[in-house]
């Protein structure tokens, strides 16, 4: 599976079959994670057979995690960008999970003792990932209409190829908050100022990028 399947197939599932990860997916798995935490900067920890993380009453009864025993841990340096980073390189690991047959779901609230406990001063935890092999493989959002999201009338290919692949993105709460402006070839990607909303858009410029070609476009910071 590659990573155009994955955008399609890759759904939030949040209940987990008994089966560890095997030798082989957790070396790949790592190999990955050591890849992107050099090109970010960022610290992203693999933890697992940890039931802890995912045992709060909040997540069983509220978001209904079960059998949530493996996830990464998001963490990096502090700093002004350290959120839609983490949300950024977070979707590439989620989306390479999904191509080696496993299943995921972002957790704001999951892990934070454990990632923590880890972590130097100056550095802070922001989100966690579950990882597994799912009971199921979770089930497509609805979403906004599009002409909410960008204006694709009379846009080039490359334009409406990011939108469409954004659409995909996973975002909390499923509100794809978030909106494009192009300037010719610049585009910009307008989302709030809360932690969550900064993960979403990293999530959702990952999904841009794939899908518009990063050679086609420069972003407006």
């Amino acid at each position: 599976m590659d990573f155009d399947q994955a955008i399609l197939d890759r759904h939030s599932v949040r209940q987990y079959e008994p089966r560890e990860l095997g030798q082989d997916v957790l070396q790949k798995l790592q190999a990955e994670i050591d890849r992107i935490n050099q090109e970010s900067g960022l610290i992203i920890k693999l933890y697992t057979n940890e039931p802890k993380a995912f045992g709060g009453l909040l997540l069983k009864t509220t978001v209904h995690f079960r059998g949530a025993v493996n996830y990464f841990a998001v963490s990096g340096p502090e700093s002004p960008d350290l959120n839609w980073k983490a949300g950024y390189y977070g979707e590439i690991l989620v989306l390479y999970a999904q191509t080696l047959g496993l299943n995921t779901c972002w957790a704001l609230l999951a892990g934070k003792k454990e990632a923590k406990s880890d972590l130097d001063e100056g550095y802070r935890n922001v989100i966690s990932i579950s990882v597994g092999y799912g009971e199921n493989q979770g089930r497509q959002h609805k979403n906004r209409p599009v002409e909410e999201v960008a204006d694709l009338e009379g846009a080039p290919d490359w334009f409406i190829r990011g939108v469409n692949c954004a659409m995909l993105a996973p975002t909390g709460r499923n509100r794809q908050a978030f909106r494009f402006e192009r300037e010719g070839d610049k585009v910009r990607l307008i989302a709030g100022n809360s932690t969550l909303s900064q993960i979403d858009k990293g999530i959702v410029r990952f999904h841009f990028e794939y899908g518009a070609g990063k050679d086609n476009f420069t972003w407006i910071e």
